[in-house]
């Protein structure tokens, strides 16, 4: 079972009380495209992906945006062979409620090294490195 609370144990006090938007500012982070390593900076791209560590290096983000109209492959940061440090998802905008934002704990495994991206949506992405 995935203990949210462990994940953040690590941070410093004044770390523990950050929104996701300034852990994502002080994290390594790398863009992406549907291809990692390839960002699309282009005034044409419809797509984008970032991959964020959280300062304590147990966490790991992978936020895709498809602005496309049509579905999208995202290849996937690699992050272990076993469910215990794979990705889960936390957000796709694609899926109907109550699947489309999901509680840490109950957030389903994401199988295999590319995920399908629906039009115009946006995924939030997590594993576990610890």
């Amino acid at each position: 079972m995935l203990n949210a609370r462990r994940l953040f144990r690590d941070l410093e006090p004044a770390q523990q009380s950050l929104s996701l938007n300034e852990i994502l500012r002080e994290s390594n982070k790398a863009w992406h495209g549907v291809k990692l390593e390839q960002p699309d900076w282009s005034d044409s791209s419809h797509s984008l992906a970032i991959s964020a560590e959280a300062p304590n290096k147990e966490l790991l983000f992978h936020v895709i945006l498809n602005a496309y109209w049509e579905p999208l492959e995202f290849e996937l940061p690699h992050v272990g062979g076993d469910e215990a440090h794979s990705w889960r998802r936390s957000i796709d905008t694609t899926l109907g409620t109550p699947h489309d934002i999901v509680e840490w704990d109950t957030a389903p495994t994401v199988p295999g090294r590319t995920y399908r991206v629906g039009p115009r949506s946006i995924v939030v992405l997590f594993a576990p490195l610890g």
